[in-house]
């Protein structure tokens, strides 16, 4: 069929062509499937699926399940993902399905995020050797990313001392996929963490350390927690400033991989309760956990509304978390200010606050749960890459 079109305008029709279908193309002949699996034609079918319809993101959730035999609840958890259109979240409950990914069995896995179609996934059990894996779970690939090279022993007296937490993102000017690993101890010392960095287009980790800024890691601080925009990575950890600790926010600039700084609002600068990134579309959030003088618990989201403007920031939700059946936390706000919350007792609602409504999304009884945005993609379907199939 390909003999009929010139070669300009059969690539313009793949390039319109929905991600399955382009799945099925690749089986046509070997000139579509090199076509198809050439990373510039990936790339550029991406964003012109992201800019043709700037609404498209979906919800990506991740869960664990406590396993049940005969009624009984055991300890072991197995794993599920679901992802679901916008609209679709609103009408009908999250259809699971198991991830199937034979690498990860442990307790302790997480997402570190979400980006271009594609989910990372860490290991927090092991810190120094930590497996990590980036997955494609719309064309069903996955990829073992090799061990990172700063480490530390087991019998360090430091070791429960350390911590490792990740970013996830996308060089647009490489066109890159990069995992940033950094390695830092809780204490009261400031500190430069020990930074890697992991090029897909490379395979391999390169060792940034001399770039990074002295910081805190605060027990109040989900430093885990991280969020990918406008090119740059972000996480929330502190500094001791005149004597206070002082909070904010720790950026990575993909590109130009530098570090920075934003300011976050004010109420959040020296607030000694719970921080975190939260998962938002097109947008920095935080989420601010609280106790007030009469110890009830409040939960506030604060959005970026110009990104880089310490003067943008606004508080678009206040709740009591006793309310909605209580609120253990946000997992993701999306652009129409639709909240999915995580309720105590293994529950997950979507909350329209503009309406006071609430929706029970479906599971219940999970163990962890992640919940971020997602646009299909094609990464990781060209096999040089080393992606597997399951």
């Amino acid at each position: 069929m390909s003999y009929y079109f010139p070669p300009e305008v059969l690539e313009e029709i793949l390039h319109r062509l929905p991600l399955k279908s382009l799945v099925n193309c690749i089986s046509v002949c070997k000139s579509w499937k090199s076509l198809i699996s050439d990373h510039s034609f990936i790339c550029e079918h991406f964003n012109r699926t992201v800019q043709s319809n700037p609404d498209i993101a979906s919800i990506f959730l991740f869960i664990s399940l406590k396993k049940r035999v005969e009624g009984y609840k055991y300890n072991e958890s197995e794993d599920f993902y679901a992802v679901c259109s916008g609209n679709q979240i609103r009408d009908e409950p999250f259809v699971l399905k198991s991830s199937l990914i034979p690498l990860f069995t442990s307790e302790h896995k997480e997402v570190v995020g979400t980006c271009n179609g594609l989910v990372c996934l860490a290991d927090y059990s092991v810190l120094d050797t930590a497996d990590l894996i980036i997955w494609n779970p719309c064309i069903q690939k996955y990829l073992v990313l090799p061990k990172p090279s700063v480490s530390f022993r087991s019998y360090d007296p430091d070791h429960e001392r350390n911590r490792v937490f990740f970013g996830f993102g996308f060089d647009s000017e490489a066109k890159d996929l990069k995992v940033v690993r950094l390695v830092a101890r809780i204490n009261n010392v400031e500190e430069a963490p020990q930074v890697e960095v992991y090029s897909l287009a490379t395979g391999s980790w390169r060792n940034i350390t001399g770039k990074a800024p002295p910081i805190l890691l605060c027990m109040q601080v989900l430093w885990k927690n991280q969020m990918f925009i406008n090119g740059v990575i972000h996480w929330i950890v502190s500094q001791r400033r005149n004597g206070r600790i002082h909070n904010f926010i720790l950026t990575f600039d993909l590109v130009e991989e530098k570090f920075g700084e934003l300011t976050l609002p004010q109420p959040l600068r020296e607030s000694p309760f719970q921080l975190s990134i939260l998962a938002a579309e097109d947008s920095l959030a935080v989420v601010h956990t609280y106790c007030s003088e009469l110890d009830e618990e409040f939960i506030s989201i604060w959005e970026m509304k110009e990104y880089g403007s310490a003067d943008s920031w606004a508080e678009v939700f206040h709740s009591n978390s006793r309310r909605y059946g209580g609120i253990s936390n946000v997992l993701a706000i999306r652009n129409s200010g639709e909240l999915v919350l995580r309720i105590y007792g293994g529950m997950m609602i979507l909350l329209d606050p503009a309406k006071a409504s609430a929706k029970d999304l479906g599971p219940r009884d999970f163990v962890y749960a992640f919940a971020g945005h997602h646009v299909e993609s094609l990464f990781l379907i060209n096999e040089e890459q080393g992606a597997l199939s399951y």
